[in-house]
């Protein structure tokens, strides 16, 4: 709805136009009124019309300064003068400022004026629809650009064309500059596709290296997150190229930050010749151990990569990790949570182990522990295998996957408790935690009783009512479920597993594990080594 301004220093006129005009049914906001021309000029500022309509003479500042100081600030505002001036003079300088329409008092009626703005709301329209055409055109041309020079980047790479080498400057050398947007697996929640996002990307970096007047560099996505910038040296052997382009980039991420509140972090290569630059990408883009144990939102120099494989041994670990981890998420510990996991962190880091290998380790372990989480009624996540996978997969840097392992904790937890506050009596929440908590001990429905501070025999009916299990059977549950991951997970006997679940009789332990799992511990243990399905 377009916004209109009435200024005229006879206030009659500004109440017979204000009231006689159906402004709502013509499509149109009468947005303020004013009495002199420079107390509209100091409105118009803050919010500008979209159609003035003003009077000439008048105190302060007449409706002709009115004009020009506005359209200063508005160029496409449609104006009409109402007057009581009847000087060639005044229609003169009207016409000049491109004034649409020109009526005088004496013959002012409200047929007229209505006519007039529905004639200003036309020709915005008509502008608006041109502006948003070119818009949509440059958009599509932009597009279809970056698109082809992403394809001839891949045809480079896979050696099928070196069409991509022709649109550089065949006399100097270039320094290829590959980035990647932090965080992805966040990011691209916030952009429809990820064309969008690379479009943002794109014209904000555009638009500082056209600002610096330094057009002949060259931006190009890669794939998803990641693209390159292809510097130029046009300078003297005095001067520090890498130092001006270290500034560049910073002034990049301070833009991407600022306007799409995301971060990215530069990768440099050495200066090359365009007959060499796409071993020079190609590097860059298999130089995935620097990035992964790179900060992010970091400009940093490309390292010479080794060839060395290095990481397998870590799994040697995975039971120790695993199971930190997995004791403190059933005992809701998360700040246990975050300090195992940031100790790990730190001994892959100080390992370097590969990337892929890191991913891999982690990914087995908190798929297991999202499996655990699925087989407790009190415990449940909302996170999908698929899911998992997917986001992951997106993380470039070892911090990255920092941070998505302690939100998925959080995530589990919030939404842990959102479910136990809407499904189930907060004492019969507080047994459940006590029993992840202590289930190596033996435990009885008196102690837990006396722990809530209530009286068995109600305890034991508002856990049945609740659960709609019996609260020994469901520690027997809970027994079974911790002897099925020790099994898995380690090499003690059942003998061993028994006495670690407060058990004393072994052949008691059997049985109540075959009763809820189908099978012995042994046999169970056989089915899962062997890759076979088991309850």
């Amino acid at each position: 709805m377009y916004k209109v301004m009435l200024v005229d220093d006879d206030y009659p006129t500004i109440e017979f136009l204000s009231e006689t005009i159906n402004w709502e049914e013509l499509g149109l906001q009468l947005s303020s009124t004013h009495e002199n021309g420079l107390h509209a000029f100091q409105y118009a500022k803050k919010e500008m019309p979209d159609i003035l309509i003003t009077d000439i003479g008048m105190p302060k500042m007449d409706g002709i300064e009115l004009i020009k100081e506005i359209k200063k600030w508005n160029p496409n505002i449609q104006v009409a003068i109402i007057s009581c001036h009847n000087e060639f003079s005044y229609a003169q300088q009207a016409i000049k400022l491109d004034v649409q329409d020109y009526i005088l008092k004496e013959s002012l009626n409200p047929e007229d004026v209505e006519e007039i703005l529905i004639a200003c709301k036309r020709r915005l329209d008509n502008d608006t629809s041109k502006v948003v055409e070119v818009k949509q055109l440059r958009h599509k041309v932009k597009m279809n650009y970056d698109i082809e020079n992403q394809k001839l980047l891949r045809q480079l790479m896979q050696g099928s064309s070196n069409k991509l080498l022709e649109i550089f400057d065949q006399s100097v050398q270039y320094i290829p500059v590959y980035f990647y947007v932090n965080a992805y697996y966040q990011v691209k929640k916030n952009f429809i596709s990820d064309d969008t996002l690379q479009f943002a990307i794109y014209n904000i970096m555009r638009e500082i290296i056209n600002k610096k007047e330094l057009n002949k560099i060259l931006c190009i996505h890669y794939e998803q997150n990641k693209g390159f910038l292809f510097y130029p040296d046009y300078f003297s052997i005095k001067y520090d190229i890498f130092g001006e382009l270290r500034d560049l980039l910073k002034e990049l991420q301070h833009s991407l930050n600022h306007f799409l509140n995301i971060q990215v972090s530069f990768l440099i290569g050495n200066k090359t010749d365009v007959s060499l630059l796409k071993s020079a990408i190609i590097s860059l883009v298999n130089n995935e151990k620097q990035i992964f144990f790179t900060r992010n939102h970091t400009i940093v120099n490309a390292e010479e990569i080794t060839r060395t494989y290095h990481g397998q041994e870590i799994f040697q670990y995975y039971q120790d990790v695993a199971n930190e981890l997995k004791k403190a998420m059933f005992q809701r510990d998360l700040v246990s949570f975050k300090e195992n996991l940031a100790k790990w962190i730190e001994f892959c880091i100080a390992k370097q182990y590969e990337p892929k290998v890191v991913k891999e380790w982690f990914l087995r372990m908190i798929l297991d522990l999202n499996i655990r989480l699925r087989t407790i009624p009190y415990f449940q996540s909302n996170y999908h295998v698929e899911s998992i996978q997917e986001e992951v997969f997106l993380l470039d840097t070892i911090y990255e996957l920092h941070d998505w392992l302690n939100n998925y904790a959080e995530k589990c937890l919030k939404e842990t408790t959102q479910q136990l506050k809407n499904n189930y009596h907060q004492d019969v929440v507080n047994a459940c935690y006590y029993v992840a908590d202590n289930i190596e001990k033996k435990l009885s429905l008196d102690e837990v009783a006396e722990y809530l501070y209530l009286n068995a025999s109600y305890f034991s009916r508002l856990f049945k009512k609740e659960m709609q299990i019996t609260f020994v059977e469901y520690v027997k549950q809970r027994k079974v479920e911790r002897a099925k991951e020790l099994l898995e997970l380690t090499n003690d006997s059942v003998g061993q597993i028994c006495e670690q679940l407060g058990y004393d009789n072994q052949s008691y332990f059997i049985k109540i594990f075959k009763k809820q799992a189908g099978c012995t511990p042994l046999e169970y243990r056989g089915r899962k080594w062997n890759g076979a399905n088991v309850k």
